[in-house]
């Protein structure tokens, strides 16, 4: 039987754009490794098509884009997808990873509680620094790229057979790369203003739940 993941990825701010083109790079990965993919793009990343689509298909892997709180995690237009002491049941028996500000802090573990095999996410804010000129080409955008290429990492490398720590410790350590490459002399001045974000992002980001999950 073919492993499911199912992906939310709104568009409809410059942040959750770039988050959407982003997310499409792990979508083509899954669907090269005969993943049966579920797209929630732009406005398909409502609450009735996601709690539906979850409900029936039971996914191994949730993949959740967008803008979020401590209790809250976000679909298009800052809809609420999933909320603390609502319906993080949907959730159950899958490994989620949200790439939203703040989820891990209270709505993550709210999850697990309720019975998610694992849950990846940022106890603070992610904060992803961009090219002022590439915002209409997200993939284009090299500064973006040292943020969402250890991002993306965590999916990739859950999808490849490895642990929800494993996966998290695979991007924290990309993370770790891209700061020490923006700390030498050859690195572009204006990247380095990335290198604090980048060890936020890095130090804020958390397995919960079963570390040794995997699908």
């Amino acid at each position: 039987m073919n492993n499911v993941l199912l992906a939310t990825r709104p568009n409809h701010d410059e942040a959750t754009n770039y988050l959407h083109y982003w997310a499409k790079k792990i979508i083509v990965e899954a669907e090269k490794k005969n993943f049966i993919v579920i797209d929630l793009g732009g406005k398909k990343a409502n609450l009735k098509d996601f709690s539906g689509r979850v409900s029936k298909v039971k996914p191994d892997i949730v993949f959740l884009n967008g803008h979020g709180s401590p209790d809250t995690i976000m679909g298009h237009d800052d809809i609420p997808l999933i909320s603390i002491n609502n319906n993080e049941s949907l959730l159950n028996n899958c490994i989620t990873y949200a790439l939203a500000c703040s989820a891990a802090k209270n709505v993550g573990k709210s999850v697990v509680k309720a019975g998610s095999n694992s849950f990846i996410g940022y106890s603070e804010d992610f904060i992803f620094l961009h090219q002022i000129d590439k915002t209409t080409r997200p993939l284009e955008d090299k500064t973006a790229a040292l943020f969402f290429e250890p991002s993306n990492l965590i999916v990739s490398s859950i999808i490849k057979g490895h642990s929800a720590k494993e996966a998290t410790e695979k991007s924290k350590s990309l993370f770790k790369r891209n700061l020490r490459k923006l700390m030498t002399s050859e690195s572009p001045q204006e990247d380095k203003s990335a290198i604090t974000w980048l060890y936020w992002d890095m130090i804020h980001l958390e397995c919960l739940g079963n570390h040794l999950a995997t699908i």
